[in-house]
């Protein structure tokens, strides 16, 4: 389990925290990125791995669970594009990645998906395990379940993407 403490910041729609980890790039995404980011002309140099607290295991599924992963969805949207563009001021580029689908936000056309959990997992060893459908579901320290992983890609590097990440976070 990850011995770096996350920044926290706090779900605008109920006060539930996020937590926030900058990281270094996995040898993974270093890798392959011209196979999932195509538009990149240079590598990643960080990654904001953003971990939102649900109200509920969202696990199963069921029109509970479809709508609470839909409200945190928004959510993650929601500071991710403050986030790119305070970045984008200072000329630095985010990707948003698509939680759920594991593509960026604006280019589908990729030729392999960003596995969030895997991230998670290889970044700050939480555990995950496998739905009988097929489904990574990530496995948090204190919120077990009901957690949900999202992720930012970054051309600057981590102390330059911290100093960002709180000036989003102050000018909401």
């Amino acid at each position: 389990m990850s011995k770096k403490k996350p920044l926290i910041t706090y779900q605008t729609t109920i006060k539930f925290p996020i937590e926030i980890y900058i990281h270094t790039p996995t040898q993974f995404i270093i890798d392959h990125v011209t196979d999932l980011l195509p538009t990149w002309k240079s590598i990643p140099r960080s990654i904001l791995i953003i971990l939102l607290y649900a109200k509920i295991p969202i696990e199963t599924i069921s029109q509970e669970t479809e709508e609470e992963k839909e409200r945190l969805k928004q959510e993650f949207l929601q500071l991710a594009h403050r986030m790119k563009q305070i970045s984008e001021q200072d000329n630095y580029f985010i990707e948003i990645i698509d939680p759920q689908e594991g593509k960026p936000i604006n280019f589908n056309d990729t030729k392999m998906n960003f596995d969030i959990i895997a991230i998670v997992n290889q970044s700050l060893g939480f555990n995950y395990y496998n739905t009988e459908q097929g489904c990574k579901i990530l496995h948090h320290p204190t919120q077990k379940t009901a957690i949900y992983p999202s992720l930012l890609v970054s051309d600057t590097d981590t102390v330059i993407i911290k100093n960002l990440l709180e000036k989003s976070l102050n000018n909401p």
